[in-house]
């Protein structure tokens, strides 16, 4: 079981995460983004030199520049997956023609409406989106975070099984072979940092709840089209 800080500090990062892959970053937010809170824990303790990355990107007074170059990223990251070979849905890395909306994208979609969780996606997205998955990671750590405030440690447990299932089943498998290709294809140091930070908060938040991928994908020959 983990602590009410310990799942506070998590839905945080899990939240930060899923901001980070599936929105797009906006001036404002940008310009917005408690810097100082990246020397801090949790980002301090999940993923220290990429938050201090981060932290340099966020704090560079040439803004315009900074927008332009992140934007130009996402655009390659995100949508010229043919050429970055950076997909963020998992079905595209479990199934054997890298095909969107595969079974385990139902799977996904099915753990969403087990627990009741719905998310507003653009039109005909397929759900398994890591972005969207850490929301959903997210939701429910602050579900147990609500449980565990109440006292009723039942409910928590039977939550914090539910993201450990999760985990186990979907972004363990193939999380980190995407943040793995995110961090060294990327052109621009602000997602080369967001990739580091994403996989220090998997990992971290796998060991706390000991719990490992439930299959083991072969990254030599997922180079993702």
């Amino acid at each position: 079981m983990l602590s009410l800080d310990s799942c506070r500090a998590y839905q945080a990062l899990c939240s930060f995460c899923a901001w980070a892959l599936y929105d797009e970053p906006a001036e404002r937010q940008l310009a917005g983004f408690p810097v100082d809170a990246l020397a801090e824990p949790p980002f301090a303790q999940v993923a220290p030199e990429s938050a201090r990355a981060l932290a340099r990107e966020l704090a560079r007074d040439d803004r315009e520049a900074l927008l332009h170059e992140v934007a130009l990223d996402r655009t390659y990251l995100f949508y010229m997956v043919g050429v970055s070979k950076t997909s963020p849905y998992e079905s595209v890395y479990r199934t054997d023609d890298a095909t969107l909306f595969g079974p385990t994208c139902l799977q996904v979609r099915k753990a969403y409406e087990d627990q009741g969780v719905a998310f507003e996606r653009r039109a005909s997205e397929p759900e398994d989106h890591l972005g969207l998955e850490f929301s959903f990671c997210a939701t429910l750590l602050g579900r147990v975070s609500g449980q565990l405030a109440a006292g009723d440690d039942e409910r928590a447990r039977e939550t914090l099984a539910a993201v450990a299932t999760f985990l186990s089943e979907h972004p363990l498998v193939f999380a980190p072979i995407y943040l793995d290709h995110v961090a060294t294809r990327a052109k621009s140091a602000y997602y080369r940092s967001i990739a580091g930070i994403c996989r220090g908060t998997l990992e971290s938040l796998a060991r706390d709840l000991d719990v490992a991928p439930a299959e083991m994908l072969d990254a030599s020959a997922l180079e993702i089209s």
